[in-house]
């Protein structure tokens, strides 16, 4: 059997199964919700169920519990769906092209449970069941072999075509982009004015580099798993100064590419980043969701990953802001 009709049986059949299993979760009045946390670094559904009382207490309330499990489990399929993987695809797309569906429903099946609660209303018991899936491998709580970042890992088998091919030179020079030193502010410190007021570039030069941090502001960018970070070059052409070939492929696995922070000062905590990341300002989003640097950022990149400190092969990267 070819891949695409395959595909359509289990998912039919799939659907099937789910929705006679979800007739028992109505009556609970409430909708299931599904969500991203990109800080968090997992994807929660959170579903409702009821039962019709039957005088056995015990009975009720797992067939209420089970009802609410199913609820959730569409709620986190919902949301896994639409985990953005990059600036092209998001996790249904990816699930189709790189034929992952069994490996994703095998996860969302064996979700986390991470709460459960269970209240009456007379002799009818309503409950709620939270369930989990992790993004990267390392993430808190993460069972091996069950993330996304695991199984969209496994599938890719090139980088997007919008990725610049011509990558920003990582020894002394660059096309248009010649090596010069870089000047420095000293450590950024949360608290200190607003993002707007930053100089482009922070780090303390005087110590080695630990991680790198892009805060990006003034600027919509949607978080994804396989962020790409450019600059430009001669005639403004787009170089790729990081992307998933930057990082080791098992780094990729288990760790992802970056991490994400709501604020500076929340990325300036992450453990990820170390007591000395290199600070870059990004104002600028290029279509299809590519995070530009400017050129004394990339200098400063290129700079700081010599002499065997070469923290994006490890991806010590989080990106701050909404």
């Amino acid at each position: 059997m070819h891949p695409a009709p395959r595909l359509r049986a289990v998912s039919a059949t799939a659907l099937i199964v789910f929705f006679s299993f979800a007739l028992h979760a109505h009556g609970s009045g409430k909708e299931p919700r599904g969500s991203v946390d990109w800080t968090g670094g997992f994807v929660v559904g959170i579903g409702y169920g009821t039962a019709k009382p039957s005088g056995n207490k015990v009975t009720d309330r797992l067939n209420a519990v089970r009802a609410a499990e199913v609820t959730a489990q569409r709620a986190l399929a919902e949301a896994v769906h639409g985990v953005r993987i990059d600036g092209a695809m998001v996790m249904r797309e990816a699930i189709r092209e790189y034929v992952l569906e069994s490996r994703v429903q095998g996860v969302i099946r064996g979700a986390q449970k991470v709460r459960e609660e269970v209240s009456w209303d007379g002799g009818t018991p309503m409950a709620t069941v939270e369930l989990r899936v992790c993004l990267a491998a390392d993430s808190p709580g993460c069972r091996p072999g069950a993330s996304l970042m695991e199984i969209v890992a496994s599938g890719r088998r090139n980088e997007p075509s919008y990725v610049p091919a011509e990558r920003y030179d990582r020894g002394t020079g660059s096309p248009g982009l010649p090596g010069a030193a870089v000047p420095v502010t000293g450590t950024v410190v949360p608290g200190d004015g607003p993002p707007s007021q930053m100089s482009p570039v922070s780090y303390d030069s005087s110590r080695p580099v630990t991680g790198l941090l892009l805060l990006v502001e003034g600027v919509r960018f949607e978080r994804e798993l396989f962020p790409v970070v450019v600059t430009r070059g001669e005639g403004g052409k787009f170089l790729a100064v990081y992307s998933a070939k930057s990082v080791r492929p098992e780094v990729v696995r288990s760790r992802g590419v970056a991490r994400y922070a709501d604020t500076l000062q929340q990325a300036m905590h992450h453990p990820l980043v170390g007591d000395n990341p290199l600070v870059l300002l990004v104002t600028e989003v290029a279509r299809p969701n590519m995070l530009v640097l400017r050129s004394e950022g990339a200098k400063a990149v290129r700079e700081t990953i010599r002499h065997a400190n070469d923290y994006l092969s490890e991806a010590k990267v989080v990106v701050a802001g909404r």
